[in-house]
């Protein structure tokens, strides 16, 4: 295989989504990144947060987007897809997404006032699902949300794809709830050669 040159950001729970090739300071601080130059991969890291990939096959773009849940209530997700229909010039539904392993509601309990900002923010019927009752705490579906989001901004589920187990039950990923700041990393990229 040709050789991909890799691009990371510095994430900050955010939603700023930068494109790869034309960055002020490197590496950029942002939650996203795109492209649509060969040879050229942009990727995030994860240890629980959702990472979420997206393409556009007739574009060639390619873009990767750090999806934690202070990015998620911020708008990260809509602002991804926005600016890969932008930077692009193409529909969201030609979008096709691969929603990667992150912690599942299993294992990832909230505080009631993190759901009471997702309902505000985005209204009951989007946020419901995602969230179930937990004595004083609420479990929270993160990618089910995620991909809530993305049909929300006009991507057909059939080109939405959730890969993955839940980072905190599988040992074989990282997982920063579960083994706290020395947890390693995932590393999801994806380009065009």
């Amino acid at each position: 295989m040709p050789p991909l040159t890799l691009i990371l950001p510095r994430q900050v729970h955010g939603t700023r989504i930068c494109e790869a090739t034309c960055l002020p300071s490197f590496p950029p601080e942002a939650d996203g990144l795109l492209t649509t130059t060969a040879g050229v991969a942009v990727g995030i890291t994860t240890a629980d947060c959702v990472p979420v990939l997206l393409i556009a096959p007739a574009a060639r773009l390619a873009a990767a987007v750090h999806a934690g849940w202070r990015g998620v209530l911020a708008g990260i997700i809509p602002e991804a897809v926005s600016a890969a229909a932008t930077y692009a010039a193409i529909p969201p539904p030609e979008l096709r997404v691969a929603i990667g392993p992150a912690i599942g509601p299993c294992c990832y309990q909230v505080g009631l006032e993190v759901r009471a900002a997702f309902e505000k923010r985005y209204g009951w019927s989007l946020v419901a699902p995602a969230f179930a009752a937990d004595g004083a705490r609420s479990r929270f579906d993160l990618r089910l949300f995620v991909g809530r989001q993305l049909e929300a901004a006009g991507i057909p589920p059939s080109e939405i794809q959730v890969l993955g187990p839940c980072t905190s039950c599988d040992r074989a990923y990282a997982s920063y709830r579960r083994d706290g700041p020395p947890a390693g990393r995932q590393l999801s990229f994806v380009g065009w050669l």
